[in-house]
Parts: structure tokens; C-alpha cells; sequence
């Protein structure tokens, strides 16, 4: 893109003439800093996604430097790139999803295109003497269509299979735009399809991890079909034992190796567990990750590899919080519990053999426990998230659980989150969502969206433990808030046991919080959460670069979702991008250097959803949803010059 002003220079500092974009030898970046778009004061700010954010950036020589960013759409859910539909929903066969129905039974006639970018990995790929560009990006679910018979729209959130596709990108090298010149789905047909993909990262060996979001509630399917995933195989109205769609293939995480040519390579990695998994981050040392579990009652995971840059074989845990301060988002220790060691194909053998949930776990309700104590004195409370069940998501409740003999491993890496809390592992975090690392500091950062429900001071209710008990104003800390961990080496498990690894996670307290909209604020008048702070963090991404962490909103307390730069040095949070009324900040990734540019990927999801803005008054759900592209955007912010090496 075209650089919008001159380059300035400030007091006693040079105006550099060269091209903005060309990181010559000697040049060291010392700071990065952005000015702050502002909140959207018209219909027209509030319908589209737009930037008015500058980036100063300081050189070691003293030399400071604007570049003005721009938000640049790359392609759009439906547009048609080389012969492909980007965000076309395709059965197993590769031909177009045909029919789908709602929660109410309601059909809506295909061909679907998704809605939801999300995840995005742009990578760069040896071809011959050169390398040629590729953008992997996940497509997590679809909003709505049209009723069959016109009447209404239908909801479509969970009930279709979805996508992940492969974008070829050129680059312009002296603007820096991209732009995909060709594109096609991922195929997923080995693997029996992909299930709600939501967030992801780029691991150090240049390979794309995704996480497959709200896992199948295996314990209602089976004796249900997972319909959305028949309609994948070709299976429709079929259990899995009667040959249809298996709950225990989804709800992981997906590897996906590009090679020379675009050719994929898609894993399921098993041993890694089975979550809500939002995404998996991979620490320097190419073996430790993190995931997060997006859900409420859920579980912060870490898991071991046991070779560097090989994810197919490794040691799970489950952390434990052992709270120190209860204010100001609470801060704690954290312990891991050790929930078992396993190679990925030990688990798909029986996932393949089709294991059921009833093969693992035998179930009594609270009733029966009282009535019969002795007979039930094997089995313990659990009060955890559970997944995605029919049509609709799984509500906590309590469930008293007994392991059967022998299915140790089973339970690690099926059911990771009722066996995590059978052993003790904390499972009160609600909407755990992206995690991300800062290796300088060693530093692990994971947003929690909303912090409610069993992690407030007081708020238990039935649940059987109370590790996590924040205390301060439910209003404010509905909000979320970006929490914080120590990153260090020489750590054992709750047994004693060494674990091997030099990035384990030992503490967690706040690092920023959202908070009520206070009173008199007249920017964002729909907002719930206040218009000049974070407000339910979801997609977080750090720049060691930019000593910047980058945070993508998904609020429903904040009309227009914003993506905020938060200097971790000085602490100054900056709003750069302000998304469409009703849209998600989504598929973040920071390429510090491209050709002489640099790139913060973004995605806009959903925009103008309907459910997303039902809350509103006419005026927004209505009115000014009229004005806004519903198609999801993949883009980036641009305008920056090369940060990196």
C-alpha cells in the first residue's frame, strides 16, 4: 500500500528519506508505539471495520518514524479465487453441503458459505530456489441462511461441518498488498472432517495448529447422531456405532504441514488431549504448549512432547490453582497434575475401535449417591463444561463419576477435562480462550473473556471444589482480563515427579482487566463495558518485535468489537481496529518481516450476525445492520516496515 502522509520526524531526531519499508543492516528497532484509533461515534464508523491508528517506531540510532496503518481485506467469505468458494462447507466428496436444519428442526437449502473466518497462519514455503506464500486460515462456523418455505432465518452455529482452506498469496513488494491468486478446502477426508476449528498458531518448525472448539459431548451422542459431522461422512440420522460421525474424533487438535507445491499434510494430534480447545501455543523449545479450553467450568492445559518439533507423543497435565490474593483478578500458584503419558496412535486405535463414553466412566446421579452412599463409594463429584451436546451447548452440572478398570488412558486423552477433575485439577475458569508467549520475558499470557460463574468469591454454588475466589464487582469482572504466568525450568508434579520441561507455568495473576461502562462515558453508548478498555479479550497475539501483545475482542459488551495493542513495557493500550457492529476480532498473527513489511493479520467474523445483535434496539439489530457486509473478512493490518529479521 501506498504510505498515507509524509514521514515525520520529532525534536532533535533525523527525518529518514530512504524508503520507510527497507530495514537496512544497521538498523535496531528500539520501541514500537501506536496512537489510538477512536470508538465509533456514526452508523457509518460502526458498520465497517476501519483504523485511523499511526505507528511510531523509535530506531537505536534515534531516529522516530510514522507509518499510519490500513486495514486491507484479502478475500471475502463466497468470493470466488481461482475456480474455489472461499468458506464453501463440502462433504466428505468434496461437493457442497446441501441441506442443514436449526435447533428447532427448521431447514435451510445450501450451498453454505461460512461466515466465521477465524484462525489464520500465512506461511512461507521453499519452492525450488525460492519460496512461495500460503495462507492457512480455519473457517469456524456459519451464522445463518434463509428458511426453506421463507419463513425466518435459520440458526446454523454447530450444525454444519466446516472448512479450513489454503489461499496461494503474491505479494507486492514495493506496497507490500497481498493478494490470493489462488485457493481450495484443506481435505479433511482421511481424517473424518473438522469440527468448529476456532483459533490457531504457527509452530517453530513453520506448521499450522488448530484447535477444534466445544468437543462433541460423548456422552450424549452415543445415544444420539452427530449429525453435523454426518453430514460430512454421508451418514445422516446414523449413531456411531450404526456407522455414523464418532465423538471422540473431534474436539482435538489439528497439525497442518504445507509443502512445496501447496501440498497438506493434516494430523489429529490425540495425545494431546481432548478440550474445548481454542488453540494450542508452542513455547522456544518446540515441545511444551499450552491450551486453552473455551468454555465455563473448564481446564488450563499444558502438554509435554517427548521430542522437539513432534507433538504426536507426550505428557498431558491439568493445572491446579492454589490461590495467594483475591483482588484485582486474584493471583495464584499453580501446581500440575500429571493425567498420563500416551503416543497419538494409541488413542486413535480406540477411537477407530469405537470406544464409548460408557466404556470409560460409570455415572450415578446425586439422588442414588444419597440414597446409597456405600454402594457409590467409589464414585466422585464432578462439575465441569461438557461439551457440545445435540443442538445445543452442555450446561454444568454435577455428574458423579467412577473410572472403570483400566481406562487411565482413555479418560486422559478422551474425556481430558472430567478426568483432570477427578484427579483434583482446577476446573473453574470460564471462556479460557487464546494463549499466546513473550520468550524474552518468559511470560505466558492467556485471556480469560469472562470471568464469572465459579471463579467469583462466593459464587460456587454446587460445584464439589473452590480453588479460584476473585473478589470485586461482578460487573467489572464480566468483562475479562488478559491473565499472566511464570515460565520456568527445574518444576516437579503434584506427585514429586520431574517435569521435562523448561517453560512450565508457575504463577497466574491479572495483567490487565476490563470494567462497567462508568458513568458519564458518551463514547459507545450501546456498550455495557467501558469504551476505553478491553472488554472480553479472545484472540491475543504477541510481537517480540513490537514488545506488543495484540488483543482481539468478542463482546457482548461492546457493540463494535475492538483489537487493542498493549505495550507491554509501558503498558499503553491502544485501540487500532474497530470491527463492523456485531463482528469478532479474529485469526490474529504477527509476520514481522515480509519482503520489507510487516504484518498483523486480522480477520473479521460474523459482522451484522443476527444473534450477535439481538440485544440491541431496532435501530442497531435492525436499522444498522442493513448497512453492514455480512461476509467474513480475511485481512491485515498493513503499513508497517520490516520490524524483523
Amino acid at each position: 500500500m501506498k504510505l498515507r502522509a509524509l514521514v515525520t520526524a520529532v525534536a532533535a531526531a533525523q527525518v529518514c528519506t530512504a524508503s520507510p519499508f527497507v530495514l537496512a543492516a544497521g538498523d535496531r528497532i528500539a520501541a514500537v508505539e501506536f496512537s489510538s484509533t477512536p470508538a465509533p461515534a456514526t452508523d457509518a464508523e460502526m458498520s465497517q471495520a476501519y483504523t485511523r491508528s499511526e505507528a511510531t517506531v523509535t530506531y537505536t540510532d534515534g531516529r522516530r518514524i510514522v507509518f499510519p496503518l490500513s486495514y486491507q481485506t484479502v478475500f471475502r467469505s463466497g468470493e470466488r479465487i481461482g475456480g474455489a468458494e472461499a468458506g464453501l462447507i463440502v462433504d466428505k466428496a468434496g461437493r457442497p453441503v446441501a441441506v442443514a436444519a436449526d435447533n428447532a428442526g427448521n431447514v435451510t437449502s445450501g450451498p453454505f458459505h461460512a461466515y466465521s473466518p477465524d484462525a489464520n497462519s500465512l506461511l512461507r514455503v521453499k519452492e525450488g530456489k525460492g519460496e512461495k506464500l500460503y495462507l492457512l486460515t480455519h473457517w469456524e462456523y456459519h451464522t445463518e441462511a434463509p428458511a426453506s418455505g421463507g419463513k425466518g432465518s435459520v440458526d446454523l452455529y454447530g450444525q454444519l461441518p466446516m472448512a479450513m482452506t489454503l489461499a496461494t498469496v503474491a505479494q507486492h513488494r514495493k506496497s507490500g498488498t497481498l493478494k490470493a491468486t489462488a485457493l481450495r478446502n484443506v481435505d479433511f477426508s482421511a481424517k473424518d472432517g473438522l469440527w468448529i476449528p476456532c483459533a490457531g498458531s504457527l509452530t517453530p518448525w513453520n506448521t499450522h495448529l488448530g484447535g477444534e472448539e466445544y468437543e462433541p459431548d460423548a456422552r450424549i451422542f452415543e445415544h444420539e447422531p452427530l449429525e453435523p459431522m454426518n453430514l460430512y461422512l454421508g451418514t445422516h440420522g446414523k449413531r456411531a456405532d450404526q456407522g455414523g460421525a464418532k465423538p471422540y474424533r473431534y474436539g482435538g487438535i489439528v497439525e497442518v504441514a504445507v509443502r512445496a507445491g501447496g501440498k497438506t499434510e493434516v494430523s489429529k494430534r490425540y495425545a494431546m488431549g481432548r478440550l474445548a480447545t481454542e488453540l494450542a501455543d508452542v513455547m522456544p523449545d518446540g515441545r511444551t504448549a499450552y491450551m486453552g479450553d473455551d468454555g465455563r467450568d473448564t481446564i488450563l492445559a499444558m502438554f509435554v512432547a517427548d521430542r522437539a518439533s513432534d507433538l504426536s507423543a507426550g505428557t498431558l497435565y491439568a493445572a491446579r490453582w492454589e490461590q495467594a490474593a483475591a483482588e484485582n483478578g486474584a493471583a495464584a500458584e499453580l501446581k500440575w497434575i500429571r493425567l498420563g503419558h500416551a503416543a497419538e496412535k494409541e488413542i486413535e486405535v480406540l477411537v477407530d475401535r469405537g470406544i464409548r463414553f460408557s466404556d470409560i466412566f460409570e455415572v450415578a446421579g446425586a439422588d442414588a449417591v444419597k440414597a446409597d452412599p456405600a454402594r457409590h463409594a467409589d464414585f466422585r463429584p464432578v462439575w465441569v463444561y461438557e461439551g457440545h451436546a445435540g443442538r445445543t451447548a452442555t450446561k454444568p452440572a454435577i455428574s458423579w463419576l467412577k473410572l472403570k478398570p483400566g481406562m487411565e488412558k482413555a479418560a486422559a486423552f478422551l474425556e481430558t477435562r472430567r478426568y483432570a477433575a477427578l484427579l483434583g485439577a482446577t476446573t473453574e475458569f470460564t471462556k479460557m480462550e487464546g494463549v499466546t508467549h513473550n520468550a524474552a520475558d518468559r511470560q505466558l499470557y492467556v485471556a480469560m473473556s469472562y470471568i464469572e460463574g465459579g471463579m467469583l468469591d462466593g459464587a460456587n454454588g454446587e460445584r464439589p471444589q473452590d480453588h479460584i475466589r476473585i473478589k470485586g464487582d461482578a460487573k467489572d469482572l464480566v468483562c475479562g482480563g488478559v491473565y499472566r504466568s511464570r515460565l520456568s525450568d527445574g518444576q516437579k508434579d503434584a506427585t514429586g515427579e520431574p517435569i521435562r520441561s523448561e517453560w512450565v507455568a508457575t504463577s497466574m495473576n491479572a495483567l490487565l482487566l476490563g470494567a462497567q461502562k462508568p458513568p458519564g462515558q458518551t463514547q459507545g453508548p450501546y456498550d455495557k463495558c467501558d469504551t476505553e478498555r478491553v472488554a472480553n479479550p479472545d484472540n491475543i497475539k504477541y510481537s517480540a518485535e513490537m514488545r506488543t501483545l495484540f488483543i482481539g475482542e468478542d463482546s457482548g459488551n461492546h457493540l463494535n468489537n475492538f483489537l487493542w495493542a498493549l505495550n507491554i513495557d509501558s503498558g499503553k493500550l491502544a485501540r487500532v481496529l474497530v470491527a463492523p457492529a456485531g463482528g469478532e476480532h479474529t485469526g490474529l498473527q504477527v509476520v514481522p518481516n515480509l519482503g520489507g513489511h510487516t504484518y498483523i493479520m486480522g480477520n473479521i467474523q460474523h459482522p451484522g450476525a443476527a444473534n450477535d445483535l439481538k440485544q440491541y434496539p431496532d435501530a442497531i439489530k435492525v436499522e444498522l445492520r442493513k448497512r453492514i457486509d455480512q461476509r467474513g473478512s480475511i485481512g491485515y493490518l498493513g503499513g508497517l516496515p520490516a520490524l524483523g529479521r
